[in-house]
């Protein structure tokens, strides 16, 4: 089996380093190409020892660095190397090679044979705070278009737009929202802007401009310049756009006429005359860069743009000459600059060390004014915002820091870590990616990554609380990990962890949060679901009694997972629920008794002292198949002994098998390997057979067989969206119809209701029927009238079996996560003893070599 070492990537908290000034920028790295992901892993490795974690800058640039690097760990090839980012979308055909939309037909790709769509299960609205200070928001958005309503706020027409997860308009003032790119969900928005002229009365008939690609991130790479020309309800490529082998991000538009249009782009500034169909060069500068320059935020005043790159600041003073001048130049990448133009009419930019400096347009001298921000963290450019009004500065970084004396003192009027009327200023989401002005003097919005806010300071700009009001509310943008469901009722029951905006868990309809830093993994006791359990990218692991609710951080029971820093497998026994299985430098097993207890299984697949070596954790009873960095382990015991598994068909990154026979193994791998993606043994794991079938080629993030079946149900999550199997992998289908094209990280099985449900990186959370008549299987079949049982619900712990010949048949009762708690065969007596089982629901199977029934049952009482 390939792994590689290398991919220990994620590094403990638990040790204070000293600062290094010198910091590889592993972005820039791996544009240049001299590097593959493996040395830079390992040189940014070495280069974290340094750290002093002290620093809040620090500790947040290591986990920047620890999200790109799992990110990018499922697409590099077994050599390193980086595909395109938004290859998948090129190889399932929404995209073309020059990186064209393609036809709307083809970008949902609904199932022939499966009519059910999918179903958003939230949470569509904020979760209560729970007493969280500065409770989780909806997720992070980078941009706000706002098409002001002559008399009625209320009736504005405003659209944002997100990382991962498109662009979302509003016709009601933010009330509510509606997604308008989820055909390209994946693709990131950096800008969107209309033409000057664009009023509440004929804003549909001007054109959208849409900058694609998340400049701030650095990840989502751009596919060009999108336009509308029907007031944002559908998009279109223009003539800017990128194929499969550019690498490009793109940055602020601005929009001179519906066909002059300018946008900043990694190499050059570009201009369009002829509203987007052919596009030039307006500024390069005179010397070569293998990262590019990285233009992307630009200012504008008349005819005149300044425009921040990497490593420069430029300026023309008319746009139409296309006559540029190099304002600053920097030694490094990485510097760069938010840029603005204040009610002065004079351009403003603020630096990564916090310094706000003012330009002369005549002189053409920039010089700073006042003194840098105090505390200012920009993540090396994740979040830079400025906006200057006469007599008030405010500057946006993790948190904003507001001047009324032109940068001599800074007050921290936005507090991204406010806990009280003691703190300072007032509670936002931290991370501002763009702010601009509404319609009082002191009245601005912003965007950060919990979403969109509306800043009041009132009547002064000296006000040192301003009053913050959240309007996103209703756009789904939540970038999650993992999702647990209580699948013992139907009570709606989810804990899902979240990048940027911790952990939600929903208790009897209400999601509440859970103060979790970027939450990554959950987990729900199935006979007893006010019992749940989360952990963070420190693997800091909590439980709680009530379902997190009045639980902040859970009950006081906790541990903390060795050897991660970040993304980490995590899996409930499926006959003991009070037991589960965490994977960090090796597979943990943590027991649930009046304390956490944890003991490493020493399975061999992972290496102790190294972070994040195993991969992948799969279990059904006292069977658990892990996935490290040593190659495939399976034990049949707990985890007492282990066994290899042989597997050389590429790098593993999700594992599953079948709870009644364990010689049934899948696997699916990483990277962009066309036909090579979902692997199957029947022999226990001597050999494997390829059952990729015609599944596109795109990123596989799991791999998951429906148990309890007669025949052969799999599902696949992808990053655009999830497909199903249901003939042993020689054909795939998209499942449903309505899931956005976005990327699936993490999917789970409702056993008694049979739904699926799907966490996703961008749009949030999701579920659909996969009862067999939706899949088109035959499988499964209940039929009351061949098969049924008595007393159900059964409080004597006897079954009574009403089936004609009984003796022929086999049976097998599955718990509710599709767990084996009790096999045999029917005898003439036609019961079954099931007091030794837990209060819960259950489905019992009987079948035989020809017939195959089912039928659920309650036990009532313990």
């Amino acid at each position: 089996m390939k792994f590689k070492t290398t991919l220990l990537f994620l590094f403990s908290f638990s040790v204070l380093f000293s600062q290094n000034n010198v910091k590889l920028d592993y972005i820039d790295e791996a544009a240049k190409g001299d590097l593959n992901y493996f040395e830079i892993v390992k040189k940014k490795k070495e280069e974290i020892k340094s750290y002093d974690l002290s620093k809040i800058s620090n500790r947040k640039a290591i986990k920047q660095f620890n999200r790109w690097a799992y990110y990018w760990k499922d697409r590099v090839d077994e050599l390193g190397n980086f595909p395109s980012a938004n290859l998948g979308y090129f190889n399932a055909d929404i995209l073309d090679v020059n990186g064209k939309i393609k036809a709307r037909d083809l970008q949902y790709q609904k199932s022939k044979f499966n009519t059910e769509s999918w179903l958003n299960v939230g949470p569509q609205k904020l979760p209560e705070a729970n007493g969280y200070s500065s409770r989780p928001q909806m997720g992070r958005l980078n941009t706000l278009l706002r098409i002001k309503h002559p008399t009625d706020r209320n009736q504005d027409i405003l659209f944002v737009g997100a990382p991962n997860g498109g662009v979302w308009k509003s016709t009601d003032g933010g009330t509510s929202w509606s997604p308008k790119l989820d055909f390209l969900a994946g693709i990131g928005v950096s800008d969107i802007k209309t033409t000057p002229d664009a009023t509440f009365a004929n804003y549909t008939t001007k054109p959208i401009y849409v900058s694609t690609g998340d400049y701030d991130g650095r990840q989502a790479n751009s596919i060009g310049v999108l336009k509308s020309t029907d007031g944002g309800e559908t998009f279109v490529s223009t003539g800017l756009s990128y194929g499969l082998n550019q690498q490009q991000l793109l940055g602020d538009l601005h929009v001179i006429d519906e066909n002059n249009v300018f946008v900043a782009g990694k190499f050059a500034v570009m201009r369009t005359t002829d509203g987007g169909a052919t596009w030039i060069d307006s500024y390069v500068p005179n010397y070569n860069s293998p990262i590019g320059r990285g233009f992307g935020r630009m200012a504008v005043k008349g005819t005149e743009i300044m425009v921040s790159g990497y490593f420069e600041l430029a300026y023309t003073n008319d746009y139409n000459l296309g006559i540029w001048t190099t304002i600053e130049l920097e030694n490094s990448s990485n510097n760069r600059q938010a840029v603005t133009v204040g009610e002065d009419g004079s351009f403003y930019v603020q630096n990564k060390d916090g310094q706000v400096k003012k330009f002369n347009s005549t002189t053409q001298q920039i010089s700073n004014l006042g003194s840098p921000v105090p505390g200012y963290n920009p993540q090396g450019g994740f979040n830079q915002a400025l906006l200057v009004k006469n007599d008030m500065i405010i500057s946006g970084a993790v948190n904003g820091s507001s001047s009324v004396n032109n940068g001599a003192n800074w007050y921290k009027s936005l507090n991204g870590y406010w806990e009280n009327n003691s703190s300072d200023g007032s509670n936002i989401h931290p991370d501002i990616h763009g702010i601009g002005p509404l319609d009082n003097d002191y009245e601005f919005w912003s965007v950060n990554d919990g979403g969109l806010i509306y800043i009041d300071y009132g009547n002064s700009p000296s006000t040192q609380r301003p009053t913050i009001t959240y309007k996103s509310e209703d756009v789904i943008v939540t970038q999650s990990y993992s999702v647990a469901i209580n699948p013992s009722a139907n009570d709606d029951a989810y804990v899902i962890a979240n990048q940027d905006n911790d952990t939600y868990s929903k208790v009897n309809g209400t999601w509440y949060s859970v103060a979790m830093g970027d939450g990554i993994q959950s987990a729900i006791n199935y006979n007893n679901s006010n019992i749940r359990y989360t952990g963070n990218q420190n693997g800091f692991f909590v439980q709680t009694d009530t379902g997190f609710e009045g639980q902040l951080q859970g009950n006081g029971k906790r541990v903390t997972i060795p050897g991660v820093s970040f993304y980490y497998p995590l899996e409930i026994n499926t006959v003991n629920p009070n037991i589960l299985y965490a994977g960090g430098d090796e597979v943990y097993k943590i027991e649930d008794d009046f304390v956490l207890f944890m003991t490493s299984l020493n399975s061999g697949a992972g290496n102790v002292g190294e972070d994040s070596a195993i991969t992948d954790i799969a279990t059904h009873g006292n069977s658990i198949f892990v996935a490290g960095v040593n190659g495939l382990r399976f034990s049949s015991d707990g985890g007492t002994n282990w066994v290899t598994k042989n597997f050389n068909s590429g790098t593993i990154n999700s594992v599953d098998f079948d709870g009644t026979n364990n010689d049934i193994l899948y696997v699916s791998v990483s990277g962009y390997n066309a036909g090579s993606k979902i692997y199957k043994s029947s022999d226990g794991g001597t050999s494997f057979s390829n059952i990729s079938g015609d599944l596109p080629n795109v990123v596989i993030k799991e791999i998951l067989l429906k148990q309890n079946e007669a025949s052969e149900i799999l599902f696949a999550a992808t990053e655009i969206g999830v497909y199903y199997s249901i003939n042993g992998g020689v054909n795939w289908t998209r499942l449903g119809s309505g899931l956005p094209n976005v990327d699936v990280r993490d999917i789970d099985i409702h056993y008694t209701n049979d739904k699926l449900v799907a966490a996703t990186f961008g749009r949030g959370l999701w579920e659909i029927s996969i009862k067999n008549s939706t899949l088109s299987s035959d499988s499964f079949n209940e039929d009351k009238d061949l098969l049924s049982i008595f007393p159900n619900p059964t409080t004597n712990g006897i079954l009574n079996i009403n089936i004609k010949n009984a003796n022929d048949y086999n049976y097998s009762i599955y718990n509710v996560v599709g767990g084996v708690v009790k096999s045999g065969k029917l005898d003439s007596s036609s019961t079954i003893d099931v007091s030794n089982l837990a209060k819960n629901i259950y489905i019992l199977r009987v079948f035989n070599s020809k017939e195959n029934y089912s039928t659920k049952f309650i036990k009532a009482n313990n």
